[in-house]
């Protein structure tokens, strides 16, 4: 079994799994958006042409187990029954559904934050344009944000959207778990962006108090297995109706326009759409076997993770950075996946560090920086060291 000194060390224990990236000679941080993926995941390229052009329009029982497979996967690592996930390529395709299963006619008001990702933000927005009611609630400060959207939840509003780890900040929402009860009370959906705490967080639907919540999150991140694994956890034991609607096939047959009401699956699948590119699943049943074979389940990713944060932040403060230029905000305590820094030169900077590679990102006046399992403890203090390069050239185009 692995520990976190292992993947502290100069070379890190599992950087050779991940040699085509070349993680050790590289100094990735952004792991909150991107992280590389095992090489083993290559596997899955192969099986899947093999699947293609061997198996032809009998490949359908391969690709059903895949999807089972993943649906397995993602119920692992936020403690649910693979039952109530339902999969797509991307979360903007499940937002869409989710949106259109709302009564939004009657009761035509939304409540999120003032800080979610632009896939929820800016449906949200064009929503708005169509006479739907957003109210946006500032994300920060973080320690009374969820007392703060409770208070805006009234029998009108159809849904409360926020996400477990803001998206800018990397402050993880305090006290999420007393939030549903309120929900239920007035009849109002919840939806949980969760992308930025799945496979790095010890996030637990069950613990959250979630089990009747709607659940987001997805692979191209912490997951390590690239773009076009999306997931939603759908409450059990209910009858949802999305507008926006999959063929399924396997549910009644066609479709006779002049029958009604129009039938739906009683599970997660209710929200499945049509047909897909299955590669991404291929891949993820890969990644979701690496997982297991290393034992990185997702308390030990925590531990890994904030073992990283923390050096991050001992780095950081021992170089006396001016605040004005840049600061370390919150506490690593009440961090998500990713430090993030208040800097109002944010993307200067981070183009800075790029220019002596370090890859880092960065969102209006905020500088990230995403650990990875793969990156050992010397690797992070040089990120670190790079930032205060990038500092010091700053200040001397007087800048900072």
């Amino acid at each position: 079994m692995l520990s976190v000194a292992e993947l502290a060390q100069s070379p890190n224990a599992i950087a050779p799994d991940y040699s085509h990236a070349n993680v050790a000679a590289r100094i990735m941080l952004t792991g909150h958006v991107h992280q590389a993926i095992p090489d083993v995941a290559e596997k899955g390229y192969e099986e899947h042409w093999e699947a293609l052009n061997k198996y032809g329009e009998e490949r359908w029982e391969l690709v059903y187990s895949k999807a089972d497979t993943v649906r397995r996967g993602f119920a692992s690592r936020i403690d649910c029954d693979p039952e109530n996930i339902a999969l797509a390529s991307n979360i903007h395709e499940l937002i869409v559904r989710f949106l259109s299963a709302l009564p939004l006619r009657e009761k035509a008001r939304v409540v999120c934050t003032d800080r979610e990702h632009p896939v929820l933000a800016r449906q949200l927005a064009r929503l708005e344009e169509e006479g739907i009611e957003v109210v946006r609630v500032a994300s920060s400060p973080a320690a009374d944000l969820v007392e703060r959207l409770a208070s805006q939840i009234n029998d009108r509003t159809s849904a409360v959207c926020l996400s477990s780890v803001c998206y800018e900040t990397g402050a993880q929402t305090l006290e999420l778990d007393t939030l549903l009860p309120i929900c239920q009370k007035h009849g109002v959906e919840l939806l949980v962006d969760a992308y930025q705490s799945v496979n790095v967080l010890a996030f637990s639907i069950q613990d959250y108090n979630l089990e009747q919540a709607f659940v987001i999150g997805g692979g191209s991140s912490y997951c390590q297995m690239g773009n076009g694994n999306a997931f939603m956890h759908v409450p059990p034991d209910r009858s949802f109706r999305p507008k926006i609607t999959g063929p399924f096939r396997g549910v009644a047959g066609g479709i006779d326009p002049a029958k009604s009401p129009i039938p739906y699956p009683e599970d997660a699948s209710c929200f499945n759409g049509s047909s897909y590119d299955a590669l991404a699943h291929f891949r993820a049943c890969w990644v979701f076997d690496y997982f297991e074979r290393r034992d990185l389940n997702p308390d030990f990713l925590h531990d890994i993770n904030q073992h990283q944060l923390h050096v991050l932040a001992k780095n950081f403060q021992s170089f006396d950075f001016d605040p004005s230029v840049i600061a370390l905000t919150t506490d690593i305590e009440y961090l998500g996946g990713f430090i993030a820094f208040e800097a109002p030169n944010a993307k200067l900077l981070c183009e800075m560090m790029r220019d002596r590679g370090v890859h880092t990102d960065y969102r209006n006046n905020w500088l990230r920086m995403g650990p990875a399992p793969y990156l050992c403890d010397e690797q992070l203090g040089d990120g670190v060291h790079a930032l205060e390069e990038a500092v010091k050239e700053l200040q001397r185009l007087g800048l900072g």
